[in-house]
């Protein structure tokens, strides 16, 4: 039985992919990473403090969705619009302001009164040490997170495989110096020069930490494409191609890369769980995303200071956090399954 729609591909191909969709531990993980992916992505339709919909005077606003002033709702002594509290007054003066707010009613910057709150019925899994809405938090933290190691794998592919690409197809003096790189890359201590660089920049910004991190990641990506492209350089398909006339980059692209990339397809929910762990463990220390970026990482050193006092705080980031890297890690197992060469 056949998982895979009509696309062009070889036999050989569909028959991996189909043995990847017969795994259980593959439909376990991508459901798991799927559902993780959905929630925290909607994040604003499930935890806000704006409302979904909001009707008000014969006009129809989405201000979860779409930024609105003060001014057009007639406020002028703020910048900031307190949807609650207006909506709040408005029924109560009988104005008719109906609004549809999310099942979660806090922003994950939102500071309350409710400093260290246990779980209720008004803040499902408590509040932090500021009073900030731990659901709302986690939710918002678990996209930063993803987003973080979906980039972190995007730009150590794209450095990896082009400094793997040319290492591998030039050999020679290139290959050479480019290793001697690699290896000093290798035995930097990486914690310090992430710490040096967020103390010389004065800023420790998303962008920033994953700049720092892929500068010490993609040499591993770089070393399996190489070998690849080792091992098909001198073959006789690359030899034809020469003979016909192809240059270089047709023969790279065309020719070896896509048969390169096996490899690196069953190292991708590796490279993306890596990624998250890393930013997890910063965020932890200390050296990562700046406050009050909503973060995995920050919840868990929360929950080690506070322990005692709420335990919420360290075992609901534990658990999304492991869910997250259980669910990733089970499709890149199924994958490296049903990619393994010798089968």
């Amino acid at each position: 039985m056949s998982f895979l729609p009509k696309i062009k591909m070889s036999p050989l191909t569909r028959r991996r992919w189909n043995g990847f969709f017969r795994q259980k531990r593959a439909w376990v993980g991508l459901i798991g990473f799927v559902s993780i992916l959905f929630f925290s992505m909607t994040a604003e339709l499930w935890s806000n403090s704006k409302p979904l919909v909001l009707k008000r005077e014969g006009h129809v606003y989405f201000p979860a969705l779409i930024n609105y002033q003060a001014a057009e709702f007639g406020i002028t002594d703020s910048f900031v619009v307190d949807y609650r509290e207006m909506v709040k007054k408005e029924k109560e003066a009988g104005k008719g302001t109906w609004a549809l707010f999310p099942i979660n009613q806090w922003d994950p910057l939102e500071q309350t009164p409710d400093v260290m709150a246990p779980p209720s019925n008004t803040h499902w899994i408590g509040t932090d040490s500021l009073g900030r809405d731990v659901t709302a938090r986690l939710l918002y933290g678990l996209r930063v997170s993803l987003a973080y190691g979906l980039m972190f794998w995007a730009f150590c592919f794209i450095i990896g495989v082009t400094i793997g690409a040319t290492q591998g197809y030039f050999a020679g003096n290139v290959d050479f110096f480019t290793e001697r790189v690699k290896e000093l890359i290798e035995i930097l201590p990486f914690l310090s020069v992430v710490i040096l660089v967020n103390g010389l920049m004065k800023s420790d910004s998303f962008w920033i930490t994953l700049a720092v991190v892929v500068a010490f990641s993609w040499s591993g990506v770089a070393s399996q494409l190489r070998a690849q492209f080792l091992s098909l350089r001198k073959l006789e398909f690359c030899d034809a191609a020469r003979a016909a006339g192809a240059g270089h980059a047709r023969i790279i692209f065309k020719h070896i890369l896509p048969n390169s990339l096996t490899p690196i397809l069953t190292l991708t929910p590796f490279t993306v769980s890596g990624g998250i762990a890393t930013l997890a463990v910063l965020d932890y220390l200390g050296f990562g995303l700046s406050p009050p970026t909503p973060s995995l990482g920050e919840l868990l050193q929360q929950g080690r200071t506070y322990i005692q006092n709420a335990a919420w705080l360290l075992i609901t980031p534990t658990v999304a956090l492991s869910w997250m890297l259980i669910s990733i890690n089970l499709i890149g197992e199924s994958l490296r399954e049903a990619f393994d060469p010798r089968k």
